[in-house]
């Protein structure tokens, strides 16, 4: 306790200091530092301290700089002083007062220079004795030092870390300087420090209302009392001052005599000029307000007490809304709080996403104009300023507003410059501008610099652009005369984005007529450029060109044939470029320059202008709808209600309006409007008649109208974007007009993305659909006049004719409301994270075939293999050793079959079935080797070469014909000679030297004779490709090696492989066997425990087959046509592959195949060695199929046919029993799936089918467009769409599906979208439809249709295409499968998901939000929502940005939700639902009943009523309105289902608890199973004070509103801690407790305070509620509080009682024995008893 005495004591001694400190400019504070004053007075002689250096040593001549200076011997004195001192340009000297830090540092703030130059720095202590004299500098080092004023704008490249501003409230930029390093300096000015720095969000000049000065009283000669003198003056309608109030003005109010009677009038002028104008007429005293004009409103204290001649006057002051005071942060870094830029301004960058604005820093001052001068013509007088200071001379002088001008905008200039304005008529003026200090132009006005050169027309609404971003407005349109002058100084204050010129001529060109001017705000995506411009050889041209800043190649093409101008000419990336002449170049000039990248703002905005529209009871008949034109100047949203009024019926002609603004109770209620009062009546106009914030109206007919009708214009800033039309259209459209935005059909930023697609049906008419909706019907274009084709887009055509049919336009539509992945707290419950079970078999799979619940899969060949898949083999005549693989040849000696092997198989060991076996690998040894010879006379024969062929075989070799001949033949390695060659002819026996065979193999004899005879043949064995190694996943060594025998060959854990032949495999090829899993993962976002079932379905077919034509061949028609024939029994997919192997005109044609596993062609081994004649009929290949050919010859080598077969390959899912999916293949070419918004009747599958194997490397999604005529179509591949037609990204059935409404967009139109993902895929040029034949899309996908017309236009298809096999089920759970195919058909398999509720805190509030997502906005506007629809208590938090990826937010208490759920009795429907947060201070029980079938009433009774009296009759019925909310009372609200039907007399009983927690009454179980008194929330994040909001609901967004719960009958393992599961040890509620508990004061005091104890004060407290019981042994004694911050309260007081009895008698450790015991954390009791538990 005494350290927290202590700690306060200190807080309160910085308190104390800190409001004596007298400087304000951020400097050093503690004990030790004082302002100067100290024990020495100021007439004490001190001696002169020694001066070290000053930090920082330059800054701008504005001032403002905190100074550092460094030295020794500085003391305490009030004579402690610096001087800064200047001779030369200028004698300025200037003293100020510092403050001691101590006596070797003081601080002091840079007083303001006129000029730029260098200062002399010297110090005193006394006030007297300095350091040195002024701008003497004898005394050397250590007697002064030196500080460099500036004068010039900031520029070079920087970097923003954040440049996305939201529409509302500030936003915080830091802007560090980046870029090239020059001279050991980063490129560009450094920020000089100063105090004058300003940041303006955008170059906008338009100003809005600041301020009302105070009402000055001038009496006349006889004295007015004080209280008859007040008068307040308020803007009567907010934000609508800002519209009206362009300039400063002045207003008078005068009391004078009228009729005898006192009255009083008004007149304005503008500000600070002698008082002029036409009074108002006469107007009564009252205590009323009165308006003024629009939003300048007074009223006079009292009624009488006036005298005539009284005068009231007070100003109203404009100010800039975009610029704000920026702060110092270092020579590279500033910070800037910016509001959001003006959308009224134009767009930087219309290619890009929301409103860019150019970033604008002035280091020296808003204000870069001198104050004009005025020099009358016929008197040559002049005035600097304002003309009131000038006292009553000023009227003889003719001073009045008529000569005021308002200068506005941000000086671009290289250098300061003066402008001169000079009237040519009343109206018109002439300008000229020359370098400042010219003083040639005074008298002279020809030349480059001197000449007037342009005109302008005097406005006082609108400013007249002169030249370098240098606006000119008057205050009055008359009383100028020809000759008047005006002239002022433009100073170079504001930053720009390019570097200076640097100039390199090639002749005598004169530097005026080298002076080229760089504006605009560059919007390069590419970082920093460099732009060189050259006079080309015609002297009035140029080129130019641009390269990287970074880069020093400089060989990019020229951009050839541009006039030199001397107004702007756009060259690149709103770069624009002009001259100051015309004349004088020379060929080869060259000038050079860079823009800068880090200098553009982005307003995440646009302004939305509704319609006019009607309310639904108006009166037909009005002449016409308004018309709305302008933009929202505003800020948050409104609606602008109109309503027609005046002395009529009919014809009426004026009308009211009033601006109201949105109250949301909740975002599941209506909208309520509220706002100020409506205007005065007005008549109507017929071109733009002012409303407010920009909006104008417009009425066409301006009578007409029925009195009472009442139209409603909605206004807004929309986060959303819709970017040009793409591609660039002609004739020319555009969506970017006024009031075109794009929002949802609720008036609200939509969730997602989207894209409108404009399609011509003729030259003068087109359609529309949004993302893949339907096409709406045609509309005839309108030219120049907005057309509305979605919620809030437009249309403007410049032409009505000349599109051309068929064409597609895209309009890119972006929003940009934030998004929420997450909420989270520090809590530690039993749901802090979703769970994701691993598929679970059914016992059913056993019974299934082929695999009986095994899941061991296929035999897969890595794709790098070199060597065969399949095998050759050659059995006997007739014989089928190949399997069913075997065909028949006839017409040789020797007849045989030549099949194809299958894979190689993978089975189970025989007793040994496992779940899951390890993956195992297997690689193909198998060198070359020759075995033994076997024979009588074996070693008379000798066997020599390196076998090259394929496989074994065996060879045998005996004496032939004679006893010095032999012959030899083979036959594959497990056959018999049945299936060998044919012997060979006789070779001679040769002794010396040897004999080939074949494959490089040759034999030599030691005997040149043998007898003839069988018994004397040789046999030996040619191996290759005929051993194997294995090994298992994670085991770093291979097996030893196995020689193949054809028959199950056990590898390990319970594997055993069999290979189809013995030989013939690519030594080094590798296999891989794995597991047919079905695994699952992700991140479960549901809101309720699920149970997810996938089922394999029965798909054994096959697709068409595709033909693929020779490269050197021309078959088409019959020729190319294979059928396929049969039903396939294979168990795994398979791709067929037949080719021609021999063709000729007039012969027939000979064909070979294969088949490989599907998606495995590299690796798919060789085609059969056997060449089979094509047949009208049916040939058999393998697994049931068998192909036949339309025509047998006429087919080109080479020709190709491939089908695909499938087995096992096909699923389903269904979440909770819900309904199926579509089936889905699971890898490869899947099934085509309709688009869910598609209108035609198209079967999948059936009118669209699909074939082919897939080769790319990624999963993707073929999209199909049906085009205009049905008898077309377009594709692309574009990135996955899991399950695009049909599934939304929660995996239910709906909107805002999976990203469908990016497949409309093409990559190639994408350009400056910006986070926008890769993968969009180019849509194709139109292609035919052609029945049934395959058509080739890209990656060997082939589509077919089943006919060649009727389909309908506009419709989608999606194939899912993929290299994986991973697919999203709903809310996050994927699936993987192990295999691409050979599941058993029927197999099922089951998996559940728990929802999480990872952010919890108690009922109290206090709790800290941690929420993750996306798109969050460093805005002073950022802010969080926690919603439900049950209570309708919604509760809105200022938000704390911690990255663009994070927020934090802490909750605010919440009424517990006391609410039982109805009791029903009665006939009818049952479905009542409850809402709302019960007020009442009893519990009670409500009953509601139904009087007739469609009227209700209800009463309430004291709870247990039974034994009391009634405190309520019977309501008055009321009508059910279904789905409405009916407000009962105390805050009980019920509704009806629109799908109920009731009867007279359905009752439901209602049960409301009384629940105080601050007064821990007794906490009762409201509804059992439920959380209740718990709620939970949906969290939601709004960058703009929520005007939009995220829209991501679902179970890892909601915040759960409890307390701990404990109870005897609970369970600490299954039990989540909420009043329907609790816990059962009070151990377990503080282990499940929120963490990280904090004062909420700790961010503000100093590092080492100890903070307050108090619970109700601190952030992540929490509470546990204890149900009735005695709790006691481990969990219940001997507690640990973890360093959290808890209180313990029982749910009934006195009640609950922990007892220590079976512990010692201090083994229980709460309140303050806890925090002394472990040093943090503290668990207070409230209505518990202990026993036993010694001190507690």
């Amino acid at each position: 306790m005494r350290l927290n005495l202590l700690a306060s004591s200190f807080f309160m001694l910085l308190i104390v200091l800190s409001c004596a400190t007298p400087f304000s400019y951020g400097l050093p504070r503690g004990s030790d530092y004082g302002s100067g004053m100290g024990t020495a007075g100021s007439n004490s002689f001190i001696a002169a301290p020694s001066l070290r250096s000053v930090s920082p040593n330059s800054g701008t001549k504005e001032g403002g700089a905190l100074l550092t200076i460094m030295g020794s011997g500085f003391r305490r004195s009030t004579g402690l002083k610096v001087k800064f001192a200047t001779i030369s340009p200028k004698l300025e000297i200037n003293t100020v007062p510092a403050t001691f830090v101590d006596t070797s540092t003081i601080v002091v703030v840079a007083p303001q220079r006129d000029i730029a130059h260098v200062a002399h720095i010297t110090v005193t202590n006394d006030g007297v004795t300095y350091s040195a004299l002024p701008a003497v500098t004898k005394g050397g080092s250590g007697t002064y030092l030196e500080y460099t004023y500036v004068s010039l704008a900031t520029w070079g490249p920087w970097a923003l870390d954040n440049h996305t501003l939201s529409s509302q409230g500030n936003s915080m930029v830091t802007v560090s300087r980046k870029g090239r390093i020059i001279d050991g300096q980063v490129e560009g000015s450094i920020f000089y420090a100063g105090g004058q720095f300003a940041c303006a969000a955008g170059p906008s000049t338009r100003q809005t209302f600041s301020r009302f000065t105070e009402v000055e009283f001038l009496d006349n000669s006889v004295p007015t009392v004080n209280s008859d003198r007040s008068l307040v003056v308020l803007p009567s309608v907010r934000d609508d001052f800002d519209f009206f109030v362009s300039a400063d003005f002045t207003y008078e109010l005068v009391a004078m005599e009228d009729v005898g009677m006192l009255s009083w009038r008004w007149r304005k002028w503008a500000a600070g000029m002698y008082p002029s104008g036409t009074f108002s007429d006469s107007i009564s005293f009252s205590a009323e307000p009165v308006e003024l004009e629009y939003g300048v409103t007074v009223t006079f204290a009292t009624l009488t007490g006036k005298q005539q001649g009284d005068i009231w006057r007070f100003d109203a002051l404009k100010k800039s809304p975009f610029i704000v005071k920026g702060t110092h942060i270092s020579d590279n870094t500033i910070t800037c709080h910016l509001p959001p830029p003006d959308p009224s301004y134009p767009d930087a960058d219309p290619q890009r996403e929301g409103l860019q604005q150019e970033l604008k820093v002035s280091m020296r001052g808003e204000k870069c104009f001198s104050t004009p001068t005025y020099t009358h013509n016929d008197s040559g007088r002049t005035v600097t300023g304002d003309s009131k200071y000038l006292a009553n001379v000023t009227e003889a002088l003719m001073f009045g507003e008529d000569i005021k001008v308002q200068l506005e905008g941000y000086f671009s200039g290289p250098e300061d410059y003066t402008f001169e304005l000079q009237m040519v008529s009343s109206t018109n003026f002439k300008w000229r501008k020359y370098r400042r200090g010219e003083s040639t132009c005074r008298t002279r006005s020809d030349g480059h610099w001197c000449a007037f050169k342009r005109t302008g027309t005097i406005s006082v609404e609108h400013a007249v652009h002169l030249e370098h971003g240098v606006f000119v407005k008057f205050a009055t349109i008359t009383g100028k005369q020809t000759g008047d002058r005006w002239t002022f100084h433009a100073y170079t204050f504001w930053s720009t984005t390019y570097s200076p010129v640097s100039f390199a001529g090639t002749g005598d060109t004169a530097s005026d007529d080298a002076l080229l001017y760089v504006e605009g705000t560059f919007i390069g995506l590419d970082g920093d450029a460099t732009y060189e411009v050259e006079v080309m050889a015609d002297t009035g041209t140029f080129r130019w060109r641009k390269y990287s800043s970074r880069s020093s190649d400089q060989t990019t093409a020229w951009n050839e044939d541009r006039y030199i101008s001397s107004k702007p000419v756009l060259i690149d990336s709103g770069v624009y470029i002009y001259w100051l002449t015309f004349v004088g170049k020379h060929h080869g000039d060259r000038w050079k320059f860079t823009a800068y990248s880090g200098h553009v703002v982005t307003l995440l905005a646009k302004s939305y202008v509704g319609d006019a529209l009607p309310a639904h009871n108006n009166i037909d008949g009005d002449a016409r709808l308004p018309s709305v034109t302008g933009i929202y100047l505003g800020h948050e949203p409104a609606r602008l209600r109109l309503e027609i009024g005046g002395d009529c019926t009919t014809s009426c002609i004026q009308f009211r309006w009033i601006k109201e603004y949105p109250v949301i109770q909740s975002p599941y209620q209506p909208v309520e409007w509220h706002g100020g009062n409506f205007t005065a009546l007005q008549e109507m106009k017929s071109h733009d008649q002012k409303l407010t914030d920009g909006i104008h109206i417009t009425w066409g007919p301006t009578s007409g109208y029925k009195h009472g009708n009442i139209y409603t214009i909605s206004v807004a800033h929309m986060p959303t974007s819709i970017l040009p039309v793409r591609p660039t259209p002609i004739p020319h459209f555009s969506p970017l007009g006024f009031r075109s935005t794009f929002h949802d059909p609720m008036g609200s930023a939509p969730g997602r993305n989207s894209v409108l697609t404009v399609e011509f049906t003729s030259s003068t008419t087109f359609k529309w659909r949004k993302d893949t909706g339907a096409y709406s019907s045609p509309k005839t274009v309108i030219i120049d006049e907005p057309m509305t084709i979605e919620n809030g887009v437009n249309l403007t055509f410049s032409s009505s004719s000349g599109f051309i049919p068929g064409l597609h336009y895209l309009l890119p539509l972006r929003t940009h409301i934030p998004h929420i992945m997450n909420v989270s707290s520090t809590q530690n419950g039993a749901r802090l994270a979703p769970t994701i079970s691993q598929p679970v078999a059914a016992m059913s799979n056993y019974a299934n075939s082929p695999n009986q619940g095994s899941l061991l899969g296929d035999v897969r060949p890595w794709g790098n293999n070199a060597g065969n898949h399949s095998i050759y083999a050659y059995p006997a005549a007739g014989m089928v050793y190949g399997g069913s693989s075997a065909v028949l040849r006839s017409g040789s000696t020797h007849d045989r079959g030549v099949g194809l092997s299958n894979v190689i198989n993978a089975v189970p060991t025989q007793g040994y079935l496992v779940a899951k076996y390890p993956t195992t690998y297997i690689k193909i040894i198998g060198a070359s080797s020759i075995s033994e010879i076997s024979g009588s006379l074996a070693d008379e024969l000798t066997v020599s070469g390196i076998y090259t062929a394929l496989s074994s075989y065996v060879y045998q070799i005996e004496p032939h014909s004679s006893s010095i001949l032999f012959r030899w033949r083979k036959y594959p390695l497990g056959m018999s000679d049945a299936n060998a060659t044919g012997w060979s002819s006789g070779h001679t026996i040769v002794v010396s030297g040897a004999t080939s065979l074949d494959n490089n193999l040759s034999v030599a004899f030691r005997s040149v004779s043998y007898s003839v005879s069988a018994s004397n043949r040789w046999t030996f064995i040619a191996n290759r490709g005929h051993t194997f190694v294995h090994r298992d996943v994670g085991r770093a060594l291979w097996s030893d090696e196995k020689v193949i025998t054809g028959q199950p060959q056990q590898l390990s854990s319970g594997i055993s492989v069999q290979f189809s032949h013995l030989s013939g495999y690519t030594t080094g090829d590798q296999f891989v066997i794995s597991n047919r899993t079905i695994d699952a993962y992700g991140t479960y976002a549901g809101e309720k425990d699920t149970k997810y079932t996938v089922e394999i379905l029965n798909e054994t077919n096959h697709d068409l087959p595709t033909f693929h034509r020779s490269p050197t061949g021309l078959t088409t028609g019959l020729q190319a046509k294979m059928n396929v024939i049969g039903n396939y029994t294979g168990n795994s997919t398979f791709v067929f592959e037949i080719k021609i192997v021999a063709a000729g005109s007039s012969e027939l044609s000979y064909f070979t195949w294969r088949k490989y596993l599907h998606g495995y062609s590299d690796g798919g081994g060789p085609f059969s060695a056997y060449h089979q004649k094509l047949s009208l009929s049916p040939l058999a290949l393998d697994d049931g199929l068998s192909v036949s050919w339309a025509a047998i010859s006429g087919q080109s080598t080479g020709d190709t046919w491939r089908f695909t077969a499938h087995a096992g390959d096909t699923f389903r899912w269904q979440q909770h029993g819900g309904d199926w999916s579509p089936a889905q293949r699971i890898s490869n070419i899947g099934l085509v799936e309709r688009d869910m918004n598609n209108v035609g009747l198209i079967t999948v599958h059936v009118d669209i089918r699909t074939s082919g194997d897939y080769e790319g490397t990624t999963d993707a999604t073929m999209v199909i467009e049906v085009l205009i005529g049905g008898s077309s179509f377009r594709w692309k591949k574009h990135s996955y769409l899991p399950l695009a037609g049909a599934y939304n990204a929660t995996g239910t059935p709906g909107p805002y599906c999976c990203g469908t409404e990016e497949v409309m967009y093409d990559s190639n139109l994408l350009n400056g979208v910006g986070a926008l993902k890769d993968g969009f895929g180019t849509w194709s040029p139109p292609i035919n439809m052609m029945a049934t034949v395959p058509i080739l899309l890209g990656d060997g996908v082939h589509v077919m249709f089943a006919k060649t017309s009727s389909y309908e236009h506009g419709d989608i298809y999606y194939v899912p295409v993929k290299y994986t096999r991973h697919h999203r089920m709903s809310h996050g759970v994927h699936l993987v499968f192990g295999s691409s195919s050979g599941y058993s058909r029927g197999d099922i398999w089951s998996l559940s998901a728990t929802a999480a509720v990872a952010a919890r805190g108690p009922l109290s509030g206090h709790t800290e939000l941690i929420i993750k997502g996306s798109g969050f906005l460093p805005s002073s506007s950022l802010c969080c929502r926690l919603s439900d629809p049950r209570t309708l208590h919604t509760m809105m938090l200022p938000a704390r940005y911690v990255s663009a990826e994070e927020v934090h937010c802490k909750t605010l208490g919440h009424p517990p939700d006391g609410v039982a759920d109805p009791v029903f009795h009665g006939s009818g429907s049952s479905s009542l639902f409850t809402h709302g947060i019960f007020t009442g201070k009893q519990t009670v029980v409500f009953t509601i009943r139904m009087v007739t079938d469609t009227t209700f009433q209800w009463r309430v009774d004291p709870f247990r009523g039974a034994n009391h009296h009634r405190t309520d009759d019977w309501s008055i019925a009321r009508h059910v309105s279904a789905g409405f909310i009916h407000s009962i009372k105390h805050g009980l609200s019920v509704r009806y289902s629109s799908h109920g039907r009731y009867s007279v007399g359905d009752e439901w009983k209602v049960t409301a608890y009384y629940i105080d927690l601050a007064q821990a009454n007794a906490h009762p179980e409201i509804q059992p199973g439920s959380i209740r008194p718990g709620v939970m929330k949906y969290v939601s994040v709004s960058n703009d004070g929520g005007s939009s909001w995220s829209v991501d609901q679902h179970g890892l967004t909601r915040f759960l509103f409890s307390d701990i719960y404990v109870s005897t009958s609970g369970d600490d393992v299954t039990g989540e801690g909420t009043s329907a599961l609790p816990y059962r040890t009070i151990q377990r509620g503080i282990h499940a407790a929120l963490s990280s508990p904090r004062n909420v004061l700790r961010n503000t005091l100093s590092v080492g305070l100890t903070l307050s104890t108090h619970l109700e004060y601190l952030i992540n407290r929490d509470d546990i509620i204890v149900r009735p019981g005695r709790y006691t042994g481990a969990g219940n004694t001997g507690l640990f509080t973890m360093g959290k911050m808890i209180m313990i309260t029982a749910a009934r007081s006195g009640e609950v009682v922990i007892d220590c009895s079976v512990h010692s008698s201090s083994d229980i450790y709460i309140g303050d024995a806890m925090q002394t015991a472990e040093g943090g954390g503290r668990v207070n009791l409230r209505g518990i008893n202990t026993e036993n538990c010694g001190v507690v």
